[in-house]
C-alpha cells in the first residue's frame, strides 16, 4: 500500500482516484470544489495541498495546465513544501517539457519527480488502461510503478521532460487527424458520397473515424477542444511555423472562437466540414482565344462553397419608378448600388461574382454602363455575357444586370 494524494479532480481524475482506491492504497484527494470528491468513498478530503501532502509517498497531479501545477505545489498551501524526504511528484497533466523542467528545478531537495502524462479518455481511465508515458531518472520511476500500474501501461520515454514531449507529438497528430477528417467528410459532400459510408470505410484505417461515426448528440466531451488546442498550441511552442500543424491550429482558433472550446475535440471536424473554404478561380483557359478586352474571363471555376443567384436588377427607386430615365450612366450607378446592397446582406461582394449578364437596350451606350461597372470589378473579372434587347419590363429602363456570386 503506498500513501498517495491525488490533487485535481477533474472527468479524469475522479475515476483515475477510484483506481488507486479500488488497488487499496491509501488515498487524500483534494480539489478546488470539494464536492467532486463525493463518489471517492474511502478517500480523506483535504482542504489545501499542502494538507492532501503531508506524510504522503507519492503526490499525482491531473489539472488543466503548467500554471495551475504550479500554484498547485508552489502557491499558498502548495503541495511541495509539504512533502516528506523521499516522496516522489508524478505529474500526469499536459503541460509540455519546458514547463516539466522548470518545476522540476524549483522542487525542494530529495523530492523526486515523474512526469507522467496519459494516452487514452475517460473510459480507458475508468478501465486503468491508459498508457502513461513517463519522463524520469530510474529511481524514481521505480519509487512509484506500483501505484500508476494500478493506471494503465507504464512506457518509460527517457529523462524528465521525455514524456511530456511524446504526449504533445500525440496530441498534435490527434488534433490534425480531426481537422483532415474535417476536410475529408466536406470532400464527400462536394461528390455527393454519403457520410456514413465515407466513416465507415475511414474507420478501418483512422480510430479518429470510429469515433465521429459512433458518436452520438449529446455525448459528454471525453476530451476538449480548448485542452486539444492548448496540446497544439505547446506542440508549436509558441512559434507560428508554416506547415501542416501550422494550418491546422488556424482552424482549432476558429472552431475556439465559434464558441466550441467545451465541446469533444470531434466538434473541430464537424466545424471544417461545414465551414470548408470558397476556393473560386477565374480563368482564361490557353486552349480558347483570349477574351478580346480585360472586362471578364472565359470561366468561373467553383470547387466549394454556396451560390447565390441574384435577379436583374434595374435602376428602381422606393417610389416605384426608375431613376434619371434616359440617364444611363445614373441607371447603371443606381443598378450596382442595389447589387452591392444585396451581395453585403449574404456576406459577399463584387470580387465573389463568377457571372455577370447585362441587358441594354442601345448597345451604342455600352461605354457609359462599362465605365461604372470597372469601378467595382477591380481584380478578376467575372464571366460576362452582354446582348440588346428591343425593351425592358418597365419603359424607362435602359438597362438590367443580373448576377451569379459564391458566397464566402
Amino acid at each position: 500500500m503506498t500513501r498517495i494524494a491525488f490533487l485535481g479532480l477533474g472527468r479524469m481524475g475522479v475515476p483515475m482516484a477510484g483506481r488507486l482506491l479500488a488497488a487499496g492504497h491509501d488515498l487524500t484527494v483534494w480539489n478546488r470544489t470539494p464536492a467532486r470528491a463525493a463518489p471517492l468513498t474511502g478517500a480523506a478530503v483535504a482542504g489545501t495541498p499542502a494538507g492532501a501532502g503531508k506524510d504522503r509517498d507519492l503526490v499525482i497531479t491531473m489539472l488543466t495546465d503548467a500554471d495551475a501545477v504550479e500554484d498547485v505545489l508552489f502557491g499558498p498551501g502548495g503541495a511541495a513544501p509539504a512533502l516528506p524526504p523521499g516522496a516522489v511528484i508524478a505529474d500526469m497533466s499536459t503541460i509540455g517539457p519546458d514547463a516539466v523542467h522548470r518545476i522540476r528545478d524549483r522542487l525542494p531537495e530529495g523530492i523526486g519527480y515523474v512526469d507522467a502524462p496519459v494516452s487514452g479518455s475517460i473510459p480507458q481511465a475508468e478501465a486503468g488502461e491508459l498508457v502513461i508515458f513517463a519522463g524520469a531518472e530510474d529511481d524514481d520511476l521505480a519509487r512509484c510503478t506500483d501505484a500508476l500500474a494500478a493506471l494503465g501501461q507504464i512506457r518509460h520515454a527517457g529523462p524528465p521532460g521525455s514524456g511530456a514531449a511524446l504526449k504533445l507529438v500525440l496530441n498534435g497528430v490527434l488534433v490534425a487527424s480531426f481537422a483532415v477528417l474535417g476536410e475529408a467528410l466536406a470532400m464527400a459532400d462536394r461528390l455527393g458520397t454519403d457520410t456514413g459510408l465515407a466513416l465507415d470505410a475511414l474507420s478501418r484505417t483512422s480510430p479518429q473515424a470510429r469515433r465521429l461515426g459512433e458518436s452520438a448528440p449529446g455525448d459528454p466531451p471525453r476530451f476538449t477542444l480548448a485542452l486539444a488546442a492548448k496540446d497544439l498550441a505547446l506542440a508549436l511552442d509558441g512559434s507560428t511555423p508554416s506547415g501542416v500543424l501550422s494550418a491546422v491550429r488556424e482552424r482549432t482558433d476558429a472552431a475556439l472562437e465559434a464558441g466550441l472550446g467545451g465541446h469533444d475535440i470531434i466538434a473541430l471536424a464537424d466545424h471544417i466540414r461545414r465551414s470548408a473554404p470558397m476556393r473560386l478561380t477565374l480563368d482564361n483557359p490557353a486552349s480558347v482565344p483570349a477574351p478580346p478586352n480585360s472586362n471578364y474571363s472565359h470561366t468561373a471555376h467553383v470547387t466549394q462553397g454556396a451560390m447565390l443567384y441574384v435577379s436583374g436588377q434595374i435602376a428602381l427607386g422606393e417610389d416605384g419608378e426608375v431613376d434619371a430615365p434616359g440617364d444611363m450612366t445614373r441607371q447603371s450607378e443606381v443598378i450596382f448600388s442595389l447589387l452591392d446592397r444585396i451581395l453585403a446582406a449574404h456576406g459577399a461582394g463584387f470580387g465573389d461574382v463568377v457571372n455577370i449578364r447585362t441587358f441594354v437596350t442601345d448597345l451604342d451606350r455600352l461605354p457609359e454602363y462599362g465605365a461604372v461597372r470597372r469601378q467595382h470589378f477591380t481584380g478578376p473579372a467575372p464571366t460576362s455575357t452582354t446582348v440588346e434587347v428591343s425593351r425592358l419590363f418597365h419603359p424607362d429602363a435602359l438597362l438590367e444586370v443580373e448576377v451569379v456570386a459564391a458566397l464566402p
